[in-house]
């Protein structure tokens, strides 16, 4: 899947964590600013989640919040030194967003 993210696309993936190791240690998800990609695990055989595709859908969520950062120039200006990006705000964004979406339709402030 290609994504517009203020004018630069970006990639989407979806992979097995046994082939990417960087979702070996647990991560749902993760953005690579050098290349635009922003890659999504699948299921591994021992989530025990009963809806995955949300638990899917809330990464990529995540992911796209990050995107956004990156193409607006704060790549690197938060307080969070291994990934550059607040983790705390970026997840309740991405938690948030369909609700506040659902808002500003209902306000038609869009």
């Amino acid at each position: 899947m290609k994504l517009n993210i203020l004018g630069s696309y970006w990639t989407v993936e979806y992979r097995n964590a046994d082939t990417d190791p960087i979702l070996l240690d647990g991560n749902g998800g993760y953005t690579d600013s050098s290349i635009n990609l922003i890659v999504i695990s699948n299921r591994k055989k021992d989530d025990d989640v009963a809806d995955f595709k949300q638990i899917q859908k809330r990464y990529l969520r995540h992911e796209i919040v990050h995107a956004f950062l990156y193409e607006s120039g704060l790549g690197e200006d938060f307080t969070h030194p291994e990934f550059g990006h607040e983790e705390t705000m970026i997840d309740w964004i991405a938690i948030q967003f369909p609700k506040i979406l659902e808002v500003f339709k209902e306000a038609d402030c869009l």
